[in-house]
């Protein structure tokens, strides 16, 4: 399937991914791993953090793993220009620019991360991935077939003028934090009072030149601040995800502990 026919089945209105404060309408029964793009008119931050946010952005920025979170290739001047441009902040620098705003946020040009700046990832090393194109960033994606062959439609896609678009992913993890940074090990959970649904709202943003604007909105919520309807229905979509999927998002303790 192309990317086109992919985004085509997937259009939702912008507000689809957020109609409700912890983003259960972004599970489904079953489980699936694709692009899952709409277009959008959701705004690349929706604006300045809480003042507890910004502080522990800061502190995840300068703090022992801040080397793994925040970066730029040699390359990026032109898009970090543009990027602050379009935040509102002209001239600011890409640390700046994240502590700036809600969401965590990288760059790409031709759908190669050029520069980023994720206090909170989840489970990866930002700085890694810096140089690589949109397909090689997802390699690691298990059952991402589909997400990877609609890669090069999407870098095309994402460069084009007033390109604007939407997705988001949830996961159930045992680390209250909102890093979920590899170096931050999740504890073992022995208790459904111990999990956190989490979810992202990602939205991407042509910036001209073949540059695009990335971010990431994430929210944790308590498992026991859901709903009897949003806990079942979780634990139905989990019930369906492959052994590759649980093993990826590192779900399989998990699994047994709400025995699917």
């Amino acid at each position: 399937m192309c990317f086109a026919q992919l985004l085509h089945l997937e259009a939702r209105a912008s507000a689809s991914y957020c109609s409700t404060s912890v983003g259960m309408d972004l599970v489904r029964v079953p489980f699936t791993v694709g692009p899952d793009l709409a277009r959008s008119s959701a705004a690349l931050s929706i604006g300045a953090p809480t003042a507890e946010l910004r502080a522990a952005k800061l502190a995840e920025f300068h703090g022992s793993l801040g080397a793994d979170l925040i970066g730029a290739t040699g390359d990026a001047t032109e898009g970090l220009r543009l990027l602050a441009a379009h935040l509102g902040h002209p001239g600011a620098g890409l640390e700046d620019l994240a502590l700036s705003c809600t969401e965590d946020l990288a760059l790409l040009h031709r759908g190669v991360l050029k520069a980023i700046a994720f206090a909170f990832p989840s489970g990866f090393r930002p700085t890694a991935k810096l140089g690589l194109d949109f397909a090689t960033v997802h390699a690691p994606v298990a059952d991402g077939d589909a997400l990877r062959e609609a890669s090069g439609g999407i870098s095309a896609a994402m460069s084009r003028p007033g390109a604007m678009f939407e997705r988001g992913v949830w996961t159930l993890t045992s680390l209250p934090s909102l890093s979920q940074h590899p170096g931050n090990p999740r504890p073992a959970v022995s208790a459904l009072s111990e999990l956190y649904f989490r979810t992202e709202f990602q939205v991407i943003h042509a910036l001209g030149e073949s540059w695009a604007g990335f971010s990431v909105r994430v929210s944790m919520t308590p498992w026991t601040e859901l709903s009897d309807e949003d806990r079942t229905l979780i634990t139905a979509s989990l019930s369906t995800m492959s052994p590759a999927t649980r093993s990826y998002k590192g779900l399989h303790g998990i699994a047994e502990l709400l025995r699917v």
